[in-house]
């Protein structure tokens, strides 16, 4: 019976938008491999279909600002030892190597500091306009910590995106692992993004709660919280939709670095994060949905399968890390003056065209 259920959701969401009941469904039927295929050949066909299989490169930059959260999410492993974000010159450079590269869609990723009125971030998108960049597509994203004042003069400046990540929108579980952030002030981020018509990307943390149960509590640092994880994904999507804004949402897969307090928290599957894209299309259908935090560029075909698209990220540059190179990234790592060069490019090139999927600057 839940098999003919499954296959005559899956019919519907070809055509058009699934409700809540519907994708909780997909998640619990789609656990089985051959079930998890049918879902992404339906989401591949909706993408398709309203996005078409070309695909723009975006680039980023971070981090521009310092966190300044306290404390930091249990989740992050930037800010868990000393580090200073790229001076103004540091931004500039890098903004200069996208352009050059020919990426001219780019974002500027920042820590987050409750109550600033985001004038940081409009005095480093001015100078990279005057002396830099005066006519790429910029979006910015540092949390919480923007006024109305503040997002008016990013739109004069050409800032076409303001991000508001939420990574979960279960109130235990943020307040469990975003212990310093503040989910009312991302709402009303999302309010004034929206009234002040630019676009508003979003994100969601997958694995953060529990990531071998479908009804049970979930479990985070010695907490309970009351709700399986694909409710906690399902109630994201809802909420999300919610802001008549909405342009993008990432799909992060939570990883254990070494250092962060949830360490000894179960990796996010790569198989995992690729089923929420899938459902998240079926519910979003036409925004950008991607990847970020966790996937390799190794990942590519799957998220792509999945229904994911139309961005991706060809370059990203950052401070340079306290270790150098990859062993399965070597040829894409490039180290000057204190900066890595993370360009993907090529490969991502390859992999792309396998997927029947064209990419363009």
């Amino acid at each position: 019976m839940e098999d003919r259920r499954f296959s005559d959701v899956l019919e519907k969401a070809a055509e058009q938008a699934i409700d809540r009941d519907e994708a909780l469904l997909l998640f619990r039927e789609s656990e089985e491999f051959s079930a998890a295929q049918e879902l992404f050949k339906t989401a591949s066909l909706v993408r398709n279909k309203l996005l078409g299989t070309t695909f723009r490169w975006t680039g980023g930059i971070a981090s521009v600002l310092t966190c300044n959260l306290q404390p930091l999410c249990l989740y992050c492993p930037y800010w868990t030892q000393p580090k200073e974000p790229l001076s103004m010159e540091e931004i500039l450079r890098a903004a200069r190597y996208l352009k050059e590269h020919g990426v001219r869609d780019y974002h500027l990723s920042a820590g987050t500091t409750l109550g600033s009125d985001g004038r940081e971030m409009v005095e480093i998108v001015e100078t990279i306009r005057r002396e830099a960049d005066a006519d790429s597509t910029i979006t910015v994203n540092c949390g919480a910590a923007l006024s109305m004042e503040s997002i008016i003069e990013l739109k004069n400046l050409g800032v076409t995106r303001i991000g508001a990540s939420f990574e979960t929108i279960n109130r235990k579980l943020f307040d469990e692992v975003k212990p310093g952030d503040s989910f009312e002030e991302k709402e009303k981020l999302c309010r004034m993004v929206c009234e002040a018509g630019l676009e508003l990307g979003s994100g969601l943390l997958a694995g953060v709660g529990c990531t071998d149960c479908k009804d049970d509590c979930a479990i985070v640092n010695g907490g309970k919280v009351t709700k399986s994880r694909y409710e906690d994904y399902v109630d994201f999507m809802f909420f999300i939709r919610q802001y008549p804004n909405l342009k993008s949402v990432y799909v992060s897969r939570f990883f254990p670095f070494t250092g962060i307090p949830m360490t000894e928290h179960p990796r996010c599957s790569a198989m995992e994060g690729a089923r929420i894209i899938a459902v998240m299309r079926l519910v979003l259908r036409d925004i950008r949905i991607g990847p970020a935090a966790g996937w390799s560029y190794d990942d590519i075909p799957l998220w792509v399968a999945a229904g994911g698209g139309n961005e991706i990220g060809g370059i990203h540059i950052t401070r340079e890390p306290p270790y150098k190179g990859s062993w399965y990234m070597h040829q894409a790592l490039d180290y000057r003056d204190h900066l890595e060069y993370r360009n993907t490019v090529s490969t991502a090139t390859r992999f792309l065209k396998e997927m029947g999927i064209e990419v363009r600057y």
